[in-house]
């Protein structure tokens, strides 16, 4: 069974379990600031759920690109999908770690609901708690809070979330643990390109 047979499983998955749990989280308009990007962490790499910009997760191959507009800030949402242990890290083009994570406290439900939304369709931030927070209340941390590294999870169908804001420097996301095969691109894009639309894979 291959990689993209296994998300498009765990999408049919995930979709009972959501609607099962009869959350109700809202749609804004294309041109709200919030970007969401859902990812699944699997050993052999990282599975597109969701992207942010006009690129499609149904077409992406895992490990996929991320597009990022510089200077616009970005909710990543990643759900352990194997059970074994992955983390996230955004690198330079060094291989150097970025302090630019805000982790966020992010229930499995809003993984769920968000991963169903249409592709035209943008998350309201305020179904996402970040800490006691909701993110659409949440300020910018100082950079000292920040984080290079997230922590490790090793539990199946667990979600880590992180908050960031692109910028040049950033060339590839990363899980530390797998570093071979959990890598991805990171390509900057100006903002008719590359941060109009989101897109997901369950449509």
């Amino acid at each position: 069974m291959t990689l993209n047979t296994s998300r498009r499983r765990f999408l049919v998955a995930t979709g009972a379990v959501g609607a099962a749990t009869g959350l109700n989280v809202a749609v804004l308009a294309q041109d709200d600031d919030q970007k969401f990007i859902l990812l699944g962490g699997h050993t052999q790499g990282w599975l597109p759920y969701r992207l942010a910009g006009d690129d499609s997760a149904e077409e992406a191959e895992d490990n996929p690109t991320l597009t990022l507009v510089p200077d616009t800030t970005y909710t990543l949402l990643w759900r352990n999908v194997d059970g074994q242990p992955h983390n996230f890290a955004i690198h330079d083009a060094d291989g150097e770690s970025l302090q630019v994570l805000q982790p966020l406290d992010v229930g499995e439900d809003a993984f769920e609901q968000i991963n169903e939304t249409a592709d035209n369709e943008t998350i309201d931030p305020e179904n996402v708690t970040v800490d006691d927070e909701t993110a659409a209340n949440v300020t910018t941390v100082p950079e000292e809070d920040l984080i290079d590294l997230t922590e490790t999870v090793g539990e199946e169908g667990a979600v880590q979330g992180v908050r960031f804001t692109a910028t040049e420097e950033m060339a590839e996301y990363i899980c530390e643990v797998h570093p071979n095969t959990m890598v991805g691109d990171i390509e900057l894009a100006d903002g008719e390109d590359g941060g109009d639309e989101e897109n997901n894979s369950s449509g």
